[in-house]
């Protein structure tokens, strides 16, 4: 009888630890599969800055001569310095099969200072002017993999808040896009797509877009050109450090409450921005990249519109030059399991 208890004992005692060492197993497997996936996506967002997980940069743009007109006549000529605080970061909410949720919190402050200024309207004094705005950013996204016709194609979704303020959020828009890859080799990739815009200051409400990418052989150049974005190409200087060179699109949004007779109370400013020059990047530890850019700043149809009406209904704009640059920045590769 004894024997048997013992016989029984160690059946059960091998089961566990064979179960346990395959549990044991399996995480381990698990453990190195995510870590492969995570090293190579912090490798990928090396290259592509909004994988990146967060970033904290200051802008210091210098002295460029502008020109405002209010209601098609000149108002005042002037120079104008931009100081620019930006952070944003990205949180992933929820992963399931070929599903996830992201959320991203951004913070932005401009701080615009205009002097040398002469006047061509009673209604605007001939002193330096500075102000200061503030913009705070919630997005949730959504992105789910799939195929059609047999070919992988991704499909995704944005709603986004903007305000200035903690009572309310002013600025509401919704995004929906579809991208495609058309081809994926070892030296070069092809990806085209759609992005729909619900959002009222949006210059146009469908926006095609292309994502090329080519590395030369036996080069350490990598050649971007992700339209309507940027035109980059990328060199590896050492095992931790890189170089961008090329021109960025983006933009820019603003609220005002003007106090103003004959003018909107609340307005919207807006205007697309143009960056053209160099960044250089260097890894300081796995996940912490320490960057600094420099080159040409402008802008493109900027302008001042009432809150409900469209950019091209705008009474106001502020046209000016380019002026140098330089931007330094803080950024994190991605560290929070997608």
């Amino acid at each position: 009888m004894k024997y048997k208890i013992h016989l029984i004992a160690a059946i059960l005692s091998s089961a566990v630890s064979t179960t346990f060492a395959q549990t044991a197993k399996e995480l381990a497997t698990k453990h190195m599969v995510d870590s492969l996936k995570m090293a190579a996506l912090s490798d990928y967002a090396t290259r592509y800055p909004f994988l990146r997980q967060g970033f904290l940069a200051t802008d210091i743009t210098g002295g460029r001569n502008v020109k405002a007109e209010l209601n098609g006549k000149d108002l005042y000529a002037g120079e104008m310095n931009i100081t620019r605080v930006r952070a944003s970061f990205n949180i992933p909410l929820a992963q399931w099969g070929k599903n996830t949720v992201t959320g991203t919190v951004s913070y932005q402050q401009t701080h615009f200072d205009t002097h040398d200024i002469q006047s061509y309207s009673p209604q605007f004094t001939a002193k330096d002017q500075s102000i200061t705005k503030n913009a705070v950013g919630f997005t949730a996204s959504y992105s789910h993999s799939d195929s059609l016709f047999n070919h992988p194609v991704n499909f995704g979704g944005s709603i986004s808040g903007l305000t200035d303020e903690f009572s309310s959020i002013k600025r509401i828009n919704y995004l929906g896009n579809i991208s495609v890859p058309i081809k994926r080799s070892q030296y070069s990739s092809l990806t085209v797509g759609l992005v729909v815009i619900i959002d009222p200051s949006a210059v146009a409400p469908v926006v095609p877009f292309i994502s090329y990418w080519h590395k030369y052989k036996n080069s350490d150049w990598e050649l971007f050109v992700d339209l309507p974005q940027r035109i980059v190409v990328r060199k590896q200087l050492t095992k931790k450090s890189w170089v961008f060179l090329g021109s960025e699109l983006g933009g820019s949004l603003y609220f005002f409450d003007l106090n103003q007779p004959n003018l909107p109370q609340n307005a919207i400013y807006s205007a697309m921005e143009i960056r053209s020059g160099a960044t250089f990047e260097y890894l300081v530890t796995k996940k912490l990249v320490l960057g600094v850019s420099s080159g040409l700043y402008s802008t493109a149809s900027p302008r001042l519109f009432d809150h409900n009406d469209k950019p091209s209904d705008y009474f106001a704009k502020i046209n000016g030059g380019s002026a140098p640059y330089i931007n330094f920045s803080l950024s994190f590769l991605p560290f929070i399991k997608r």
